[in-house]
């Protein structure tokens, strides 16, 4: 079973120009970083995000399973505020969200009533000539622990050991070297053969990229699961 490919948002659907910029000379404890944001908390579904941060509005509309390409930020304590698109009042998130110096991925995570946020450190250093390189995070309340194969499409996973095994929530693994081409990326329960459905995608793959493969519940929580796509380089 093929599973659903969320996309990442463009520049324009999501960027509030101004408030990246003041974001850029915030607080912090100084460094050159950027952070991009993925709404990955379930249980409210359809409604879309807003994100202020350091009381300036960065983001808006994001929906679920969605993300918008990275901001610069400060490295350091950043506050967060997550709010019902369109409103100012009453937050899902209010709370202190580190920021590492470098590329960052910062995901919601539980769920509207219970929301928090998760960072997730990014290497976006281009693999060596003729390579792509893969990351996973894992965010996806009810898949328990997977193992990740990647293979040549169409080939099966018998008799194969995973690249990646016991990934779990709210963690993430890799990256994976591997040479430019296609894949098919295979998803199963830890110690099993056996596909999540959802979780089991074919993808083309050019020299050169680098990708993040985020797992996801769907966003009323649960199965089907869904993998989106990040690009972090080229």
């Amino acid at each position: 079973m093929r599973g659903k490919l969320f996309k990442v948002l463009p520049l324009g659907a999501a960027l509030i120009g101004v408030g990246s910029f003041l974001l850029a000379a915030g607080c912090g404890s100084g460094g050159g970083s950027r952070f991009r944001f993925v709404q990955a908390a379930t249980g409210s579904q359809g409604t879309s995000v807003d994100i202020d941060v350091d009381n300036n509005k960065i983001l808006t509309a994001v929906a679920y399973g969605s993300s918008a390409t990275y901001q610069n930020i400060s490295a350091g304590n950043h506050t967060f505020e997550l709010f019902l698109t369109g409103t100012t009042t009453n937050p899902f998130f209010n709370g202190s969200v580190p920021v590492n110096k470098g590329d960052n991925t910062i995901v919601s995570i539980g769920t509207f009533s219970t929301m928090t946020m998760h960072e997730f450190s990014d290497d976006n250093v281009v693999p060596t000539s003729g390579d792509i390189k893969l990351k996973f995070i894992h965010v996806s309340q009810t898949v328990g622990a997977i193992d990740v194969y990647v293979i040549t499409p169409g080939s099966g996973i018998g008799g194969l050991s995973p690249q990646l095994s016991s990934l779990t929530y709210t963690n993430s693994a890799g990256p994976l070297n591997i040479a430019a081409g296609n894949y098919e990326v295979v998803m199963t329960q830890n110690g099993t053969q056996n596909p999540i459905p959802g979780l089991d995608v074919t993808y083309t793959w050019t020299a050169g990229q680098v990708r993040t493969i985020v797992i996801l519940d769907n966003a009323a929580g649960g199965a089907p699961y869904n993998q989106l796509v990040l690009t972090d380089a080229n």
